[in-house]
């Protein structure tokens, strides 16, 4: 977000984290300096309930995570995670903010995840009906209802175009598996901009 400010790019920085992580302290430091430079960054929390197997009531006073941004008196907001629409209308919001050259935003979207943490999150802090409620409000059912509903597509059209990726993602799948391994001569490879980047060689040998 500096470079971007600094060089007048006219980019956009969109920074995002879960709600665990915007109880550290480093998130207040980054707030700060946004606002002291008005950089263009949107910060976004993605609240889903839950940071690993802790809910939010339990990590602060209040669940509120967006009145974070008050005390620095940043834009900032709840979105309804959930809602594909309100979620765009929100960032391109934020988005014009930061290119207008008026400084940073902290949104809040509040969603919810589905399943675990991990592989090991036997997910004994919720009940399995509190996950069906939350599927009923899936952004992907609701944008499908905004199409059938507006009659942009049809369901066979739908279902074509449901294959479709079905069978990129398939296809993508097995040329991951069976590709080779990179070779190791390219692992720096436009990773470092400068080709003699101090203390570690372009390219190994």
């Amino acid at each position: 977000a500096f470079a971007d400010k600094y060089f007048e790019t006219g980019g956009v920085t969109l920074t995002y984290f879960g709600d665990g992580a915007a109880r550290q302290g480093s998130l207040h430091e980054a707030f700060n300096m946004a606002m002291l430079w008005k950089l263009p960054v949107v910060f976004i929390v993605e609240n889903n309930g839950y940071a690993m197997g802790t809910s939010v009531e339990r990590t602060a006073n209040h669940t509120d995570i967006w009145k974070l941004g008050l005390g620095y008196e940043m834009p900032c907001g709840p979105v309804d995670g959930m809602n594909p629409v309100k979620v765009a209308e929100a960032m391109h919001e934020a988005i014009d903010r930061a290119r207008r050259g008026d400084g940073p935003t902290f949104l809040e979207m509040k969603t919810y995840r589905y399943r675990g943490h991990s592989m090991s999150d036997a997910q004994h802090y919720r009940t399995k009906e509190e996950v069906e409620e939350y599927r009923k409000i899936d952004p992907i059912t609701q944008v499908l209802d905004i199409i059938k509903d507006n009659k942009y597509a049809s369901d066979e059209e739908i279902e074509t175009i449901d294959n479709r990726v079905k069978d990129l993602v398939s296809e993508c799948e097995k040329f991951a598996e069976e590709s080779p391994y990179p070779d190791m001569s390219v692992m720096y490879n436009v990773v470092y901009e400068q080709e003699n980047y101090p203390f570690l060689p372009h390219k190994l040998q």
